[in-house]
């Protein structure tokens, strides 16, 4: 007999609750601290208060992952209902979540495996849903953990933020990177590369077709692009935004299901309003 697995990863996956849903994931809350307090990622705290909370004044703010025994408790309420379960992590080097969800691991002897996708948001999604969708085909873990070794690599995680002030507040760039970036309308790209977060290059000018450069750049190779699915990816966007941003998307490359997510708090305290992206899969 089977065993039954479950997928489970942390909340900054971004995948929408209908979606989370629908392919039996659970996911952990990340925990974002602010002068006014601590909030559980989701549940107490979007990625609108945040944005909100800097607009009104509010300097600190600091996000991390459960310690191992919330990871431990998680993964106890799990397998209430599964034998063995696949938790995909934020990458290693962005957070402390892939080290306490391995130590907590350790106490369920095989049962619960740990992979460290490489990548932030939807990035992860793509791994998550993959996994997923293998374990309702009946796959095994040997199975499922060979293709997503394989598909990591494969995952393309970029953003357009429209300046470089909350990169600034996480110790990501200097002070003079920033005070340049908002004084000539320069735009970072940041992406995902072998699980380190790097500045892909700039964008200079009108952020609004900033945007749609950055979205026609990242496609503009469609024969070596997966159809399957496109997250488009936002922290706090216009719906103006939004939709722009997918026409451009839509009009380069073809794809079967193109969804749109909202960035966790814990995301979007990291990149700030007027972040976008598209996360994709390649060939």
């Amino acid at each position: 007999m089977k065993k039954k697995i479950c997928i489970t990863s942390d909340c900054v996956c971004d995948l929408p609750e209908k979606i989370l849903e629908e392919y039996g994931v659970h996911v952990i809350y990340f925990y974002i601290q602010t002068d006014q307090g601590t909030f559980k990622d989701m549940d107490e705290i979007t990625a609108g208060n945040i944005i909100e909370y800097f607009k009104t004044g509010g300097q600190q703010i600091s996000t991390y992952a459960p310690k191992p025994e919330e990871y431990e408790d998680f993964f106890v309420e799990v397998l209430e209902n599964c034998d063995e379960i696949i938790h995909i992590a934020i990458a290693k080097s962005l957070s402390k979540s892939m080290e306490y969800a391995t130590r907590a691991s350790e106490k369920f002897e095989g049962r619960v495996h740990v992979f460290d996708s490489g990548h932030l948001s939807t990035g992860i999604a793509h791994l998550v849903m993959k996994a997923a969708e293998m374990v309702k085909e009946g796959k095994d873990y040997e199975e499922i953990s060979a293709v997503l070794h394989r598909l990591r690599d494969k995952v393309s995680t970029s953003f357009i933020a429209e300046n470089a002030d909350y990169l600034y507040r996480n110790g990501r760039v200097s002070k003079l990177v920033k005070i340049v970036c908002s004084g000539m309308k320069i735009h970072p790209v940041l992406a995902m590369k072998k699980g380190d977060m790097i500045l892909k290059g700039i964008r200079i000018g009108s952020y609004k077709k900033s945007v749609v450069r950055y979205v026609r750049s990242e496609l503009k190779n469609a024969s070596k692009i997966n159809k399957k699915r496109l997250f488009i990816t936002h922290s706090d966007c216009t719906v103006k935004m939004i939709s722009r941003a997918k026409k451009a998307a839509v009009e380069r490359c073809r794809f079967e299901e193109v969804i749109v997510s909202r960035a966790s708090a814990t995301i979007s305290s990291n990149c700030g309003a007027n972040t976008i992206g598209v996360l994709f899969v390649r060939e």
